[in-house]
């Protein structure tokens, strides 16, 4: 008996301990000064726009170098923008958001979330423009390819390492746009990589084309909390008065992910 005991004081130790070696520390994510302004506020947020614009706020992780390499390039006569923004979130706030019955939640759950493209819709966004608050995505799904509008099922079970997906959203300022979305996942760390399909604009103005876009999404298991990383590259053709509606719009759709993202535990 004292010997069965002692077998599962012991699995349980290790158990603990892998756990523990697999949360991430955010000191050795970010810079000394990202660190000491996400301890401060939970979050640092960064607008960059001209043609040497670059990343700041990229965690480092084993997804960072794709990042780099996935980087927009930028024409000259464009407007280039970068707009990113870092969240450092306490699991217990996202749980109490989500209204949750869980104690905790791992990578593989936000593997899950991310996946699941049909709940995006519905969601809500502050409109700079309008100042008030408007549903974002009126429809929001995955489809099967490319140029396909047809919804099916979200494909949002089992690791995400490697997968392509494609989803589809009808944004209320953008219109009709469909996103391929590649993903890596390890135990601590998702990567999700959204490039527009579809051109974006408003109305007759069309600004930014296929493959002119792409939003980084990083999430880093650290233990109690989660590091959240979303930055939007861009390269848009320079239309009148189009640096303030990008800055709004894409300021205006982060947070938008971010409050979503609290919610879906």
């Amino acid at each position: 008996m004292r010997k069965t005991k002692f077998l599962q004081i012991c699995l349980i130790f290790c158990v603990c301990l892998n756990v523990f070696a697999q949360a991430k520390d955010v000191k050795s994510l970010v810079s000394a000064e990202i660190f000491d302004e996400l301890q401060k506020n939970g979050f640092v947020k960064k607008i960059h726009a001209g043609q040497d614009s670059d990343y700041e706020l990229l965690p480092l992780c084993e997804y960072k170098e794709i990042c780099l390499q996935n980087k927009i390039a930028k024409e000259e006569k464009n407007f280039p923008f970068i707009y990113e923004s870092l969240f450092l979130i306490p699991k217990a706030e996202i749980l109490e958001k989500s209204n949750s019955a869980k104690q905790t939640f791992n990578i593989e759950d936000v593997s899950t979330v991310f996946r699941s493209f049909s709940k995006m819709q519905g969601m809500k966004y502050f409109s700079t423009t309008r100042k008030k608050e408007k549903i974002l995505y009126e429809k929001a799904y995955t489809i099967a390819n490319e140029t396909s509008s047809e919804k099916i099922s979200d494909k949002n079970t089992g690791n995400a390492d490697g997968k392509v997906l494609f989803c589809y959203q009808e944004d209320a300022s953008f219109g009709v746009c469909r996103y391929k979305v590649e993903y890596k996942q390890n135990q601590d760390t998702l990567f999700a990589l959204f490039s527009n399909i579809d051109t974006l604009g408003i109305g007759p103005f069309k600004a930014i084309f296929p493959g002119k876009m792409k939003i980084n999404t990083i999430v880093i298991d650290c233990g109690d909390s989660i590091l959240l990383y979303l930055g939007t590259d861009a390269d848009s053709k320079k239309l009148p008065g189009i640096k303030g509606q990008l800055e709004d719009s894409f300021s205006s759709r982060m947070d938008a992910i971010y409050k979503w993202f609290l919610t879906q535990f």
